[in-house]
């Protein structure tokens, strides 16, 4: 059987220190607020979990970026041809509702409506496009881009689906 799209919800996210994240941002065992508990991306240059939490690497230092959020019934099949970068973690969110956290906790914030899932497992697969446009961008530079697809899945390790940027290679490379 095919994968569903349960919802699709686009929008812009400030950013600094070439980092944002998804989670709760009101977990008090959120990576957000313990000092060096933030998770690196050793094995996909892109993202890193940690319980009730995915870091994502930018190549944007301070500044927007443009961000799609996909939920799905089951694992939708990849883009690999429009995206740079594709690369996929378990992660573990004991709430139905998180959000993808940009530099400020205020409007920027984008809301995510979980499904049910056992033991409260979901898989989050990240794709980037533009990431080595820069870490300063001016107005006619391309705007940094991410896709996020969500889908409920028993933990798994890390996979790099795809690697061709220089951004992911020197996470990589660590």
């Amino acid at each position: 059987m095919a994968a569903t799209m349960l919802s699709r919800s686009t929008g812009t996210l400030a950013i600094e220190d070439n980092t944002f994240s998804l989670g709760d941002r009101d977990d008090p065992h959120s990576p957000l607020h313990n000092v060096g508990a933030f998770p690196s991306p050793d094995t996909t240059g892109l993202l890193a979990a940690a319980p009730g939490f995915v870091a994502v690497t930018c190549g944007v230092h301070l500044g927007d970026v443009a961000v799609t959020i996909e939920i799905w019934d089951s694992p939708p099949e990849p883009d690999l041809a429009s995206w740079d970068d594709v690369a996929e973690v378990s992660v573990t969110w004991p709430t139905s509702q998180v959000a993808v956290c940009g530099s400020d906790a205020d409007a920027s914030d984008i809301p995510i409506a979980l499904p049910t899932a056992a033991d409260d497992s979901f898989r989050v697969r990240g794709s980037v496009l533009h990431r080595d446009a820069g870490e300063d961008r001016g107005p006619n530079d391309p705007v940094e881009q991410h896709l996020f697809q969500i889908w409920p899945d028993t933990p798994r390790d890390d996979d790099l689906l795809k690697a061709t940027d220089n951004t992911g290679a020197l996470w990589r490379t660590r």
